[in-house]
């Protein structure tokens, strides 16, 4: 009986652990063996202690240049023909190019399945090098896509915008929403809480943190004070990177307390009343996921992704993107009335049980999964 591979790609070792390692162990009813490529840092270990085996790949996420992506391809598709998978699982928007170039080159049957986990920088950014960037994106995409290529997207306006690009069919693509949260992980507790706000993402400027420290600012100057945690990192590969420098500005001016790194969010979602996301655009955010599962209510901007899991005046409140003065009243109105935050916590908590956890998502992609490999048999 034939023995099927998948190679598991994505850009960091990060990413791969605090999103996707649980959805991955599920791969392994239909998956003999997997492996894990991706830029490492410090996760090579416990990714291997989970069973994968691993394979660096080292590129950069941003670079447009032609011959830096060109040499990573060429890498790529070494890889591919030194590994010869039988399915290619990629995620985001870089690693889903690369995966569907090389696939039309291909001479092995393998099977891609792109799973497109936001548009970030794609579709937010409206300036004239964002429009050819986009315009260059689907082109490729257009060309190079076959009929070995799957899609998986985690709210309908990404689905929709892909089928008005003509890149997609009902037939070789599905709504899958999100990553998953394992709520008898996430829940709540009888902790004190400490923060009254937490952001818990990268801490970059397309998520709206800038809107934020504003609304944070016009609620002092009313004399309305509260503890704001920032738990995140920043990410110096992002086109709307956040220097380290003006994070410890806010920091100093007592308008955040920042939490750079952890290995473990829940102590400070159960330390938290509200978590709050202003982003310009997701795919489906973990960490509201998470935040709801812990039976937080939610503020959040209504776009594509956070408007799946925040729904306006039920879990939480929905606030126009990029709108700071929004974004206080919402604040203002949420924080001092703990009757409304129990019920939207509660609302929060039962919305991620029916539609959100881990074996819901998970038994999706199960799914899926057959369905390629039968169309690889």
């Amino acid at each position: 009986m034939k023995k099927y591979k998948l190679l598991y790609f994505v850009s960091e070792d990060e990413y791969f652990i605090t999103h996707k390692i649980n959805q991955a162990k599920t791969a392994f009813k239909f998956f003999d063996e997997i492996r894990i490529m991706c830029k490492f840092s410090s996760y090579s270990r416990k990714i291997k202690l989970s069973g994968f085996k691993t394979i660096n790949f080292n590129f950069s996420r941003k670079s447009i240049n032609p011959i830096l992506n060109l040499k990573s391809l060429t890498k790529f598709f070494s890889i591919i023909t030194q590994y010869k998978p039988d399915v290619i699982q990629c995620f985001a928007l870089k690693p889903i190019l690369y995966s569907v170039i090389i696939n039309f080159f291909l001479k092995k049957d393998v099977k891609i399945i792109c799973c497109v986990v936001g548009m970030g920088y794609l579709i937010i950014n409206k300036n004239f090098f964002a429009k050819v960037y986009k315009f260059i994106y689907f082109f490729l995409l257009k060309i190079f896509i076959n009929k070995k290529v799957f899609f998986v997207f985690q709210n309908a306006d990404d689905y929709y915008l892909f089928r008005k690009k003509k890149i997609i069919t009902k037939n070789n693509s599905n709504l899958i929403r999100g990553s998953g949260v394992c709520t008898e992980k996430f829940k709540s507790n009888n902790q004190k809480k400490i923060y009254d706000l937490i952001f818990h993402s990268r801490i970059i400027k397309d998520k709206g943190v800038f809107e934020l420290i504003n609304a944070i600012k016009i609620l002092r100057n009313q004399n309305v004070y509260f503890k704001t945690l920032f738990l995140g990192d920043l990410d110096k590969e992002n086109r709307s990177f956040i220097s380290e420098e003006q994070v410890n500005f806010w920091v100093k001016e007592k308008l955040i307390i920042w939490k750079r790194k952890t290995n473990n969010v829940l102590p400070f979602l159960q330390k938290s009343k509200i978590s709050i996301l202003p982003s310009y655009r997701e795919g489906l955010p973990k960490s509201l996921l998470e935040a709801a599962s812990c039976k937080l209510p939610i503020i959040s901007s209504d776009v594509p992704g956070c408007r799946e899991i925040c729904i306006n005046n039920f879990n939480g409140f929905l606030v126009q993107p990029k709108d700071s003065e929004s974004l206080s009243k919402s604040i203002q109105k949420l924080l001092y009335n703990p009757n409304l935050i129990r019920k939207f916590g509660k609302n929060s908590r039962e919305i991620v049980i029916k539609q959100f956890s881990d074996q819901i998502i998970s038994s999706e992609f199960l799914k899926l999964y057959k369905r390629v490999i039968k169309k690889a048999l």
